[in-house]
């Protein structure tokens, strides 16, 4: 059964790779993933993690979009 959210919030692959790398550090959910973006920002992952065409304002962007629709208790296994 797909949520509710799926049509409105559907995180971009390299949403999706900043999900994945909260989640391998220890987040469980939406709103873990989104307080953990200073921490990726100031990490040396931020080429692995994002890419060479994605900045981190741009994800923090998609994932405030994520936290209104889905909500900050939404895990992160239903994200990836």
């Amino acid at each position: 059964m797909s949520s509710p959210w799926d049509e409105e919030f559907a995180p971009s692959t390299t949403a999706r790779n900043v999900l994945r790398w909260a989640q391998e550090l220890g987040a469980a959910t939406l709103g873990e993933a989104y307080d953990m973006l200073e921490q990726l920002e100031l990490s040396n992952d931020v080429p692995e993690v994002l890419g060479d065409d994605d900045t981190i304002e741009e994800v923090r962007e998609e994932l405030d979009f994520g936290l209104e629709t889905a909500g900050p208790e939404t895990p992160l296994p239903t994200l990836i």
